[in-house]
C-alpha cells in the first residue's frame, strides 16, 4: 500500500494510520509513504509491483490541490497500465473526493472513500488482500458504467478510532469535534461530515493526551491543540450554544498533567463570534497558554453573512472582541473576501470593520480569498472581483503585520480551480 501525503494534508492519514496499525488484521501489511512524487518513477512501480503483485495507490486531497494530483496521476497510470492495470487499485479520499465523487472518479481512481473514512478505508484494504470484491465495502463509491454507485457508511462515534498513529509516528493536533449544524455556504465541513455535532469522550481525549505525553516527554512541554470546526461548541448537545461546562472540564482534565500547555480556539480550531462571551473567556484565560483566540468573522456586511449563512451579525464579532480584550486576550479575526455577489460597497464595510478592530492593539485581521470548493452550494461559482481602492486601503492599515493571512496564494488557488476542467 503506497500513501502519498502532503505537506498541506497529513492531518488526514493519521487517523487511517491508527485505525490501521490497530487493527489485528493487518500485523504485516506493508505500508510505505510517498511525500515527494518525484520517487514514483516508473522503475519504482514495477519494483512494487514484482515484489508485491498487488498495489495500492490513496491519495486524500483538497480541491486546490486537484489540478497537480490529476497531471501525477496520469503519470502513474502511463505506468500501470503497461504492467496490467488489474494489479493496481486507486483509492481517493478527503474533502474534493467527497465533494465531487463523480469528477474524482473521472480522474482516474478506481473508488472513492467518502467521508470518515477510519472504517471504510481498512474495510477496504483488507478486501483488496484477502481478495475480496471490494465494491461491496460501506462507505465507498465506484462507477459502475456511468453510473456512481455509493455505499451507505455505517455511523461511527468519534471515540472508536485513535487519531494518531504511534508506528508511523504523526501526532496530529486532537480532533474533538466533527461536523456542523451551521451549513455556511462556502464551507464543506457541514456537506462532508453532516450537520450534527460530534464530540470525542474525556476519557478518550485523555488516552490521546497520554500518548501525546509519552511521545514528547523529553521536550520542555507537550503542547496539546485541538482540531474542531468551532472549539467554542465542545461538548454541546445542538452545536450552536456553547456549553462552558464541558469546556471547563476539557480543559481542566489536559492541564492537570504537569507537562502540558493548552492551546484552545486557535488554529486549528477557531471559534465562531456568538460562542465567545464572559464565562469562556475566564475559563480560558485561566486553562490555556495562548493569549489570543481564533475568531471566524467572515465579513463586515451583515448582508453577505446572510448569504453566507453565517448565522451571526457584525455585532456578535464586536463584541466577541471587545470580551476577549477585557478579558486579557488578543484577537486573530478572520476574514473571508471575493464572496460571490460581495459588491466594492460590501468590501469597503468589511474594511471599515477591520479597521475598527484594528484600533484595538490586541488584534489582528487574517485575510482569506473565496476559493469554491467541492461539495458545497458554491462550488461552480466565481469569486467576486476585488476593487482595487480596497485592497490598497487594506494593505494601508495592515502593516507591521495587522493583516496577515496567505490571501495572493489564495487568490492564484481560486483562479486555478475555477478554470480548471478534467
Amino acid at each position: 500500500m503506497v500513501l502519498r501525503i502532503f505537506k498541506q494534508n497529513w492531518y488526514s492519514f493519521a487517523p487511517l494510520l491508527g485505525a490501521l496499525e490497530r487493527d489485528k488484521r493487518f500485523g504485516t501489511t506493508p505500508i510505505s509513504i510517498i511525500r515527494d512524487a518525484r520517487v514514483l518513477t516508473e522503475d519504482s512501480i514495477r519494483r512494487m509491483f514484482e515484489e508485491y503483485g498487488r498495489v495500492v495507490f490513496a491519495y486524500s486531497f483538497f480541491t486546490t490541490q486537484t489540478p497537480i494530483i490529476l497531471v501525477e496521476l496520469k503519470k502513474i497510470l502511463g505506468c500501470i497500465n503497461q504492467l496490467g492495470r488489474e494489479n493496481f487499485i486507486l483509492v481517493a479520499g478527503g474533502p474534493h473526493a467527497t465533494g465531487d465523487v463523480r469528477g474524482t472518479l473521472k480522474m482516474g481512481f478506481d473508488v472513492v472513500v467518502v467521508g470518515p473514512g477510519e472504517a471504510s478505508f481498512p474495510d477496504l484494504i483488507y478486501n483488496v488482500q484477502v481478495n475480496k470484491p471490494i465494491y461491496n465495502t460501506p462507505g465507498i463509491a465506484y462507477l459502475l458504467g456511468n453510473e456512481v454507485v455509493s455505499n451507505k457508511p455505517r455511523e461511527l462515534s468519534l471515540d472508536e478510532f485513535y487519531g494518531f498513529s504511534e508506528k508511523f509516528d504523526m501526532f496530529p493536533p486532537i480532533e474533538i469535534s466533527r461536523g456542523c449544524p451551521h451549513g455556511c455556504r462556502y464551507c464543506e465541513v457541514s456537506y462532508i461530515f453532516g450537520g450534527k455535532m460530534l464530540h470525542r469522550s474525556l476519557e478518550a481525549v485523555k488516552k490521546h493526551v497520554e500518548a501525546y505525553e509519552k511521545r514528547f516527554r523529553n521536550r520542555r512541554s507537550v503542547d496539546i491543540r485541538f482540531i474542531s470546526p468551532n472549539s467554542l461548541c465542545y461538548g454541546s448537545q445542538d452545536g450552536k450554544k456553547a456549553d462552558p461546562k464541558a469546556i471547563e472540564g476539557l480543559l481542566r482534565i489536559i492541564k492537570s498533567y504537569d507537562n502540558t500547555r493548552v492551546f484552545f480556539c486557535t488554529f486549528p480550531s477557531e471559534g465562531r463570534p456568538e460562542n465567545f462571551d464572559e464565562e469562556v473567556a475566564g475559563i480560558i484565560s485561566e486553562y490555556c497558554s495562548n493569549k489570543t483566540i481564533a475568531i471566524g468573522a467572515q465579513s463586515g456586511s451583515n448582508r453577505i453573512l446572510k448569504l453566507m449563512n453565517r448565522g451571526h451579525s457584525v455585532e456578535d464579532v464586536y463584541a466577541a472582541v471587545d470580551c476577549a480584550v477585557k478579558n486579557g486576550l488578543g484577537a486573530s479575526v478572520d476574514f473571508l473576501l471575493g464572496f460571490p455577489s460581495e459588491t466594492r460597497e460590501d468590501q469597503y464595510t468589511t474594511y471599515e470593520v477591520i479597521k475598527n478592530l484594528l484600533k484595538k492593539r490586541e488584534v489582528k485581521a487574517r485575510l482569506h480569498y473565496f476559493i469554491p470548493l467541492a461539495g458545497t452550494p458554491l462550488a461552480k461559482s466565481k469569486p467576486a472581483p476585488l476593487d482595487k481602492d480596497v485592497l490598497r486601503d487594506l494593505y494601508e492599515i495592515g502593516r507591521g503585520g495587522r493583516i496577515w493571512g496567505f490571501f495572493d496564494s489564495q487568490m492564484k488557488a481560486s483562479k486555478r480551480i475555477s478554470d480548471f476542467q478534467i
